[in-house]
């Protein structure tokens, strides 16, 4: 689970650090809430996918999750020093504790891998239906 956010955080970081350095923000990049919904979103999908059979992971919505955070960090002009401190173990470990809390919030218990399972799939119907609509 972490191996995975930890590699998609890097794949986010090695794709930015390719391209020339942009004017360093005034806040913090771990501060940014923009940032902070999609790496809790994503890690959410990591976890469905990890412990979840019958979730497969959608390669399409992973790039388009990764597409979108690369052009919100582009345009906002976070620079490598930043882009470097989403890999940061206490800021992941925020990260985790807000999906947990998310969860929760949703009436999910977190622990518990069948509620899990359900919430994600019935996440994935409601969505498929939203898009067939």
């Amino acid at each position: 689970m972490s191996a995975r956010l930890t590699y998609h955080v890097a794949l986010i970081a090695m794709t930015l650090l390719a391209t020339p350095a942009l004017a360093q923000t005034q806040k913090l990049i771990t501060e940014d809430t923009v940032i902070k919904e999609i790496m809790v979103q994503s890690l959410i999908s990591t976890r469905l996918i990890s412990e979840c059979d019958t979730i497969a992971p959608r390669k399409a919505q992973l790039k388009k999750q990764t597409a979108e955070m690369v052009a919100y960090i582009d345009e906002t002009g976070y620079g490598s020093a930043q882009i470097i401190l989403l890999r940061d173990e206490s800021y992941l470990a925020q990260l985790a504790q807000a999906a947990d809390d998310m969860l929760s919030a949703r009436g999910v218990d977190p622990n518990n891998t069948k509620a899990l399972c359900a919430f994600g799939t019935a996440e994935i119907a409601t969505r498929q239906r939203l898009a067939n609509s």
